[in-house]
């Protein structure tokens, strides 16, 4: 198949003798699954597919087939834009991915926030220095990535890009009049496709007029179907804190929520799924995700108080060109509950901090004889704000309490970029297979598959995906139970996973016989006028 060939005509095939998890829950069944145009043509009992000499067969003896793995915090919004092919997500059975949570804004667009993320896109891919954003609209943008990708997309608009849209600047929070405006953008992209709105939780410091905003937002997104997709960091404050006040805010206003990023801090998980128990009980519609490590990547930038972080690039860094705002900073951070040494460099943006590149924070300061705080501007100055970070988040047994909750869907790291460091971007589904289901035995098989495809489909409400059904779209992986694990480490995190022998994309060999085919049979997925996700 020639390579990035864009929506390649499906083949009739046939896996047969094959061991079906249909991504509801229920056990495993034996079975033969024939793929015809792009759907599930048929499910029938193993061995009474006959070979008719027009279809290709692949013997699924011993192997598992299962929906395509949904990743909900998918890569950053610009990864299918500099790499259309998605091998980080397909080799590891990831067919559908939600952008939108992490990296530069990319729909709804002024023109001035598109000649920003074209910058950014310039940055990590030289063809785009030739390139115009065309788009301005999440339905134009949703039409570009239609025009070829390697896995089906769906889009969550963060908060900053309608702020932007309606105040002209992604630091303001909206007047009155501008509220309206903001909350008419964000009626739009659902209008146009959107499945939900993304941003980070609600801080205790907000403002009221920052609270009307997400208050006024989240309302809107419910009324159209859509859900709501508060970031959990815990490098920017407690994370029981920030998950009370996101569930609160989602009870007030009968949006759907999903919280992303869920992982423990210091103060264990206990606390924190207490919170997801109470909710559940009191009929807010919830769901989470969280990655299978305990390392998290994350930006360095992060860590700054709200206040000095909000707004583009140019303004943060200008807060830190200045010292009476970094005396304020310090002095906000100096009650701040972070393990310096703990926190290390995964990546750098200039070549001449390179030497920093897996030392920690603690360290760093030691070595040039200062503050962590102090430490940490200085990196962000010179860096211009790139710095990654790798940081722990709980323990072993937080992270298991976390994975198996009822509410739970698996997740990637959410960073699209391998300079990221973190072997999830190449590894995270097959870890929850292999590794909390084969050697941890903390879920059967059927029970971890649910989580990866027929939950979140739930969440997308995707009418025809996350399920194995005659009649739905064929997104389908062929996987070996007993070899399916990461092989991505933290010293060569790029890594195809073991045990991936086959995925399609709308019938398409997106992988065939372990190896990635670099067909673009992806499609955009959009919310529907019924509230439904689909390609249209």
């Amino acid at each position: 198949m020639p390579a990035h060939e864009v929506r390649p005509t499906p083949v009739r095939t046939a896996i047969t003798h094959t061991r079906v998890l249909d991504g509801t829950g229920n056990p495993e069944y034996l079975g033969d699954i024939v793929l015809e145009s792009g759907i599930i043509a048929g499910i029938f009992p193993a061995g009474s597919f006959k070979d008719d000499g027009a279809t290709v067969l692949i013997d699924g003896a011993g192997l598992v087939a299962c929906p395509g793995f949904i990743d909900l915090r998918g890569s950053s919004d610009t990864a299918p834009l500099t790499d259309p092919a998605r091998h980080s997500a397909l080799t590891q059975g990831v067919t559908t991915e939600v952008l939108g949570q992490a990296g530069a804004n990319c729909a709804p667009l002024t023109d001035a926030s598109a000649s920003l993320l074209r910058h950014h896109l310039a940055g990590m891919d030289q063809d785009w220095a030739d390139r115009d954003v065309e788009w301005r609209t999440v339905g134009q943008y949703l039409d570009h990535l239609d025009s070829g990708t390697g896995t089906n997309t769906a889009y969550l608009v963060p908060r900053n890009a309608v702020r932007n849209l309606a105040t002209g600047s992604p630091a303001d929070a909206p007047g009155a009049q501008q509220l309206v405006a903001e909350v008419k953008a964000m009626a739009d992209a659902l209008e146009q496709g959107a499945v939900g709105l993304s941003s980070s939780a609600p801080v205790a410091t907000a403002t009221p007029a920052e609270t009307a905003e997400l208050e006024a937002l989240c309302a809107a997104v419910g009324a159209y179907g859509g859900y709501w997709a508060p970031t959990l960091d815990s490098l920017a404050g407690p994370v029981t804190e920030s998950a009370t006040r996101s569930v609160g805010l989602a009870a007030k206003t009968g949006v759907p929520v999903h919280l992303t990023h869920l992982a423990a801090d210091s103060a264990g998980a206990a606390g924190l799924l207490t919170v997801l128990d109470r909710a559940l009980k009191a009929g807010v519609d919830l769901s989470c995700d969280s990655h299978p490590y305990l390392e998290n990547p994350g930006m360095l930038a992060s860590l700054l108080p709200g206040w000095a972080r909000d707004g583009q690039d140019e303004d943060v860094l200008a807060r830190l060109d200045d010292p009476e705002t970094v005396a304020r900073i310090s002095s906000d951070m100096e009650a701040s509950d972070v393990d310096w040494d703990a926190l290390t460099i995964a990546f750098v943006g200039s070549g001449q901090l390179a030497m920093l590149v897996g030392q920690s924070i603690a360290r760093i300061a030691a070595i040039q004889s200062s503050d962590p705080v102090t430490t940490l501007v200085r990196i962000l100055h010179t860096d211009s704000l790139a710095t990654g970070v790798l940081y722990a988040a709980g323990t072993e047994e937080d992270l298991r309490a976390i994975l198996v909750h009822r509410t739970h869907t698996g997740a990637g790291v959410g960073f699209g970029s391998d300079t990221a460091g973190h072997p999830g971007v190449w590894g995270s589904f097959p870890r929850f297979v292999g590794g909390l289901s084969r050697e941890a035995k903390a879920m059967d098989l059927p029970a971890v598959i649910h989580q990866l495809t027929g939950r979140p489909a739930r969440r997308l409400r995707l009418s025809n995906r996350g399920v194995l059904a005659v009649g739905n779209a064929a997104d389908v992986l062929v996987f070996d139970p007993d070899a399916i694990i990461d092989m991505a480490t933290f010293a060569d995190p790029r890594q195809p996973a073991a045990g991936i022998n086959h995925v399609f994309v709308n019938g398409v060999p997106a992988v065939s016989e372990h190896q990635p085919t670099s067909a673009l049979a992806g499609r955009a997925l959009r919310r529907g006028p019924e509230g439904t996700t689909q390609f249209i």
